[in-house]
């Protein structure tokens, strides 16, 4: 290039100063991270809003009928009896908002993007640095889903916000501090003492944390200047606990430390998988409050430096992402049992079916007592109780969680068939165990209905009033209360009215198995005065297999449905223990040929032949499955070794 050239671009670019200013500024920006902070906070808001509003939504909507927040003031007193209170209260406010769950998730995500903000302030962490901020978030991101089925056995009060309110409030406080830590030792003390009191009290275990923090801050540029700060959040984290444990009566001084941080156990159980997101915050928060980040500039982009720098953006971004997949409890049968069970509970009978055609694998149990009252109340358990897979396998654990349907699904389960002492005693007793919720309020309250105890129905109902969502349920069973007759023009109570009425609502025992106390008590009854109560014994005594109690009852089914077609799964008992025992003679009996009395030959035929070739019982079900695994004859023969829990 030429002297003149050179010359004239100059003039060029004194007579644009914009463009120059412009060109200058785009590479300097993405040197220094600038957009960083922006760009990582979408990120984080898309990634969450996928994991928590669209793979977890039926989880969240459990969430919130497992917890419970009333608009009164005996509630706010209730939950004040121990430090972390203001964290409890809040987190169970809000939890309720995951009656929609895509706006219980939007709050849920705001409330971390200003944590988020918050962090970066508090820690100075601009530019590449603004990184870092996203791990804390995205621990308590890991917290929302590792939970599985803790879900029923959760004793923390408002856990699926308490942590993230805590959080935003800690960081908070941590940001003022570093402003009251620039004016003079003694507000910087004075802030230390001031916070681990009011943090202890509002937020726990995180408010102790957040203290040591304060007292780190600094440490590693200044040590010497460090040890009184660092002396003094000691001294209060001793001691002040301990000074709350005199006014606490139902704190325990083993938790004193410790009290507000979640907890898994049960009495033969203590989980620690679901406490690695809080011990990972806790060191966290400790490394970015000891260290200090120098923003960056003028980095080049092929420097040593600048490679690093990349690579630390990497690694926090793949940690987030893996240890939120990893942590996703995302078991197929553990999320549609969230939703047959929603849909039983609102009378959704069709939707609850749909979910179990749909599933790609055995069900468990619990979703076969749910099917089961769905097809009850469809008037189809005759003709479709095996059209449905009857092979089932347990609920899926990540560690030693006995996981039993008397804690998940039997109030709702006992309630349908109308054993109402039962519902109302595991309603009561889980509620005692691990906390009164939604969840039992509704069953106790269609429980005292049907009993006909209305003032025990109107005291449920007035709790439920207090909610902020489920005040229009509680509102449509209330003129029952004043008006009895109403009930009948209910459906859903209705139903199990007519259970109620024709039997002895007894309180025996049913040693914690939901479905064997159900199957030997209705097997083992005989009604001839409801045929809703006369249809519900057969069918048990068809899933029993005894065909002493089938007969019995298989006839004076007949009796009571004159003219009336035999649903097909009753045929097929029929017409298979009448070859199997000649104990009655079935030949007058009007099978249809087609269904049964021919397919029944290729069913034996078949069978038979597969039998010769030497194959294992389990491997002739397996063949023989795709073509007749809709019978009653391929479950009593095939479908074996079946455990309840």
């Amino acid at each position: 290039m030429t002297k003149a050239n050179t010359a004239k671009q100059r003039k060029t670019e004194m007579r644009n100063p914009a463009k120059q200013t412009k060109a200058n500024q785009t590479p300097k920006l993405l040197m220094e991270g600038k957009w960083l902070p922006v760009i990582y906070a979408v990120l984080f808001a898309v990634f969450a809003c996928y994991m928590l509003g669209i793979k977890n939504a039926d989880y969240f909507y459990a969430a919130q009928e497992h917890s419970l927040f009333l608009y009164d003031k005996s509630f706010f007193d209730m939950l004040m009896v121990k430090p972390g209170a203001l964290m409890t209260y809040l987190g169970c406010f809000f939890t309720q908002f995951f009656h929609e769950p895509v706006t219980g998730v939007c709050i849920l995500i705001a409330i971390w993007l200003i944590t988020y903000v918050l962090t970066i302030k508090a820690f100075k962490l601009s530019g590449w640095w603004s990184v870092l901020a996203l791990l804390p978030i995205g621990a308590l991101l890991c917290s929302e889903t590792i939970i599985g089925y803790w879900l029923y056995y959760n004793k923390n009060q408002g856990y699926w916000f308490a942590p993230s309110i805590a959080l935003m409030i800690n960081m908070l406080a941590i940001w003022l501090y570093r402003c009251f830590k620039d004016l003079n030792k003694w507000a910087e003390l004075g802030m230390i003492i001031l916070w681990c009191v009011v943090g202890y009290w509002a937020t726990g275990w995180l408010g102790l944390a957040t203290t040591l923090v304060m007292g780190l801050t600094g440490i590693t540029k200044a040590p010497k200047s460090r040890i009184l700060p660092l002396l003094t959040a000691i001294i209060c984290i001793v001691v002040i606990p301990l000074i709350a444990y005199q006014y606490y009566s139902q704190m325990r001084i083993d938790d004193a430390w410790w009290v507000g941080m979640p907890i898994f156990e049960t009495e033969n159980v203590d989980a620690t998988r679901p406490w690695y997101p809080f011990i990972a915050l806790i060191v966290i928060l400790l490394v970015l409050g000891t260290l200090s980040f120098t923003a960056k500039k003028n980095i080049l982009l092929k420097s040593k430096e600048a490679f690093l720098l990349i690579g630390l953006q990497l690694m926090c971004l793949i940690a987030i992402v893996g240890c939120e997949l990893s942590a996703d409890f995302d078991d197929y049968n553990y999320h549609a049992e969230f939703r047959i069970y929603r849909a039983i509970d609102e009378n959704r009978w069709q939707d609850a079916l749909d979910e179990v055609s749909a599933l790609p694998n055995d069900p468990t149990r619990e979703i076969i007592m749910l099917r089961d009252i769905a097809l009850f109340h469809s008037g189809k358990i005759g003709d479709y109780m095996f059209k449905y897979n009857n092979m089932s396998i347990p609920p899926y654990v990540y560690d030693s969680l006995d996981v039993h349907m008397a804690q998940t699904n039997s109030p709702l389960v006992y309630l349908n068939y109308a054993r109402l002492n039962f519902a109302t005693r595991w309603s009561i007793e889980n509620g005692v165990e691990h906390g009164f919720c939604i969840d039992n309020y509704k069953i106790m309250t269609r429980c005292a209905l049907v009993a006909e105890e209305y003032e025990l129905a109107r005291k449920y109902i007035n709790i439920l009033k207090k909610t902020l969502y489920y005040k229009e349920w509680a509102e449509r069973y209330e003129p029952i209360l004043d008006n009895p007759k109403l009930l009948e023009k209910t459906p859903e109570l209705s139903f199990i009215k007519e259970y109620y009425r024709h039997f002895h609502n007894m309180l025996d025992s049913d040693e914690g198995l939901v479905e064997m106390y159900l199957l030997n008590y209705f097997s083992n009854t005989m009604n001839k005065d409801s045929k809703q109560l006369q249809e519900t014994t057969l069918f048990f005594a068809v899933q029993s297999k005894d065909i002493e109690k089938f007969w019995p009852r298989f006839f004076l089914y007949a009796h009571l449905h004159p003219g009336e077609p035999m649903p097909i799964h009753y045929q097929e008992a029929a017409y298979l223990y009448g070859n199997l025992e000649h104990q009655v003679d079935i030949s007058t009996l009007p099978f249809d040929k087609d269904r049964i009395v021919n397919r029944y030959a290729s069913f034996q035929q078949i069978s038979n032949s597969y039998i010769q070739q030497g194959k294992s019982a389990e491997e002739v079900g397996e063949l023989m499955k795709p073509a007749y695994g809709d019978t009653f004859w391929w479950f009593y023969f095939f479908c074996r070794g079946l455990s309840s829990y």
